[in-house]
């Protein structure tokens, strides 16, 4: 008779029973006292006790549950309480749930095959013959029949490309004892696609360390590797974009709609204006900060009026200023980022200095201007600071003279100047005909270099601080009249655009100047 205080000799005779039973591992205790387990027949503990048999044994109840600690953690119980005649909880025996396990099998089959991981066991033979494979194989086209009958070898159906590759892996991993292989590499489905697989395969060895079989999942990783090379590309891509824009005259910009225009981001090509990429991203120079003055309240305006109107993008022309405080002017084309509510956000932008295009209209219309003006007026003089005037709206330029040929004191003489001082522009007054500045003058080609001037010109030049000049000769009818004298204290050098322009200002001018001399020489 069990009793509450029943010892592993008295649970002994039921608990084998029990087990020979159902003939799964059985466990079981008296209230007072621990017990015995039970497995494959031979009993493994005679001082045992379980968290389930404990619970029982307070609750009075079957309980059917997974221990979350002992001997048989994570694996699915049934426990039942044991009566006295009078109805007392007096011991408990469990078994392994049965139908939880079977339930469980069913459950990681379907799991199994409802999952893109088709799993195989492979025995070690060449080309890999399988003794196993679950029924999701049909998502290559194959049936379980297919490998298990022999009519296809696992080896066969992997591209030939990387068939060596996959051997000399495995041989490899078996070589230095590993007991995993982890590889990717191509098959083809029955009907001749190519997929892209990862195996994850465990290397089984027997006793004696022989390699025995190898127990795979393989899993189609297909449209991962299409995104990866559709991201390869699209990286290859972002690459080259930011080369070309990197080596572009367009920077880009992505900038905050916050005050004063933060930078989130800018192409390293900013360098052009004298920044570094760190100024603006740091916040040391925001954006607004490099904007003109003079255009800064016409710019916001075009901004917030673009804004208001849901605007996708605009285009503005305005000044900036460089790292190194010069102006230059750019061209702006800017698209707005809005939430999904519709609020800007960001604003990208791309900025091309158009500085030189800017000049050129400036340049051109300088130069329409002036005709216009000469050909209304026949006062000499007028006509020289006409001149003058209209060239020294040129950035950089900031000092000029006209020099005229004198035949009757056989020299050439500065008849009109601008921007220096009175003590320069005597010593530059005047020069003989055969001195070595009117020799490089009748030449007839533009000098733009100061060797022009002699040696004993050289302190009188540095100490009006003049770094670069200009000289244009005159021609009128196939003889040298004068020259176009031009210089600048800031540039170090004059551009090629200003030159151009200063060379067509010559062949202009010299129609309406020459015709006044040689009148003006007659009367």
């Amino acid at each position: 008779m069990i009793s509450e205080d029943a010892g592993f000799e008295e649970l002994e005779s039921i608990a084998i029973a029990v087990h020979s039973l159902v003939g799964l591992p059985t466990t079981i205790r008296s209230l007072k006292r621990k017990g015995l387990r039970l497995e494959n027949g031979k009993i493994l503990d005679r001082d045992y006790t379980g968290p389930i048999l404990e619970e029982v044994l307070r609750t009075g109840k079957t309980i059917r549950g997974v221990p979350k600690e002992g001997t048989y953690l994570g694996r699915n119980v049934v426990v039942s309480p044991i009566f006295s005649e009078d109805g007392k909880v007096i011991a408990a025996i469990g078994i392994v749930d049965l139908l939880s396990v079977l339930e469980m099998q069913e459950i990681i089959r379907t799991v199994v095959n409802n999952s893109h991981a088709v799993v195989f066991l492979w025995k070690n033979k060449e080309k890999w013959p399988s003794e196993f494979v679950s029924e999701n194989v049909v998502q290559f086209g194959y049936t379980v029949e297919d490998f298990i009958s022999g009519r296809v070898l696992y080896g066969n159906i992997i591209h030939p490309d990387d068939l060596e590759r996959v051997k000399d892996s495995l041989n490899e991993r078996i070589r230095r004892g590993e007991v995993n292989f982890d590889i990717e590499y191509r098959i083809f489905t029955k009907a001749g696609d190519l997929h892209w697989v990862n195996e994850r395969t465990f290397i089984q060895r027997n006793s004696e360390g022989e390699i025995t079989h190898l127990q795979g999942l393989v899993l189609d990783i297909t449209e991962r590797k299409k995104s990866e090379e559709a991201l390869r590309k699209s990286l290859e891509t972002q690459k080259m974009l930011k080369t070309i824009i990197n080596n572009s005259q367009a920077v880009a910009f992505l900038w905050e709609n916050k005050e004063n225009l933060p930078t989130v981001y800018v192409s390293e090509n900013v360098t052009q204006f004298g920044y570094t990429v760190e100024d603006f991203t740091s916040g040391k120079v925001p954006y607004k900060s490099i904007i003109h003055r003079d255009d800064i309240d016409s710019f916001i305006k075009i901004l917030n009026r673009n804004i208001t109107e849901i605007q996708d993008s605009f285009g503005v022309e305005y000044r900036i200023f460089t790292g190194d405080g010069k102006t230059l002017w750019v061209d702006e084309k800017t698209f707005i980022q809005r939430d999904e509510d519709g609020k800007a956000t960001h604003f990208q932008g791309l900025v091309v200095d158009i500085t030189e295009r800017k000049e050129a209209q400036k340049m051109l219309e300088i130069q329409r201007e002036l005709g216009t003006e000469l050909s209304t007026t026949w006062n000499f003089q007028t006509m020289l600071n006409l001149v003058l005037d209209s060239c020294l709206q040129i950035d950089g330029l900031d000092a000029g003279g006209i020099y005229l040929k004198d035949e009757l004191l056989d020299l050439i003489k500065l008849v009109a100047y601008r921007g220096i001082s009175p003590e320069f522009s005597e010593k530059i007054s005047r020069y003989k005909t055969d001195s070595p500045e009117a020799r490089q003058i009748w030449t007839e080609k533009p000098i733009y270099s100061l060797d022009f001037y002699s040696d004993t010109m050289a302190d009188a030049i540095k100490r009006e601080g003049i770094k670069a000049v200009a000289i244009v000769p005159l021609k009128y009818r196939g003889e040298i009249v004068g020259s176009l004298n031009f210089a600048s204290h800031t540039l170090d050098k004059i551009p090629w655009s200003v030159r151009n322009f200063l060379e067509s200002i010559a062949l202009q001018v010299v129609n309406y100047i020459a015709p006044v001399c040689i009148q003006a020489e007659l009367s």
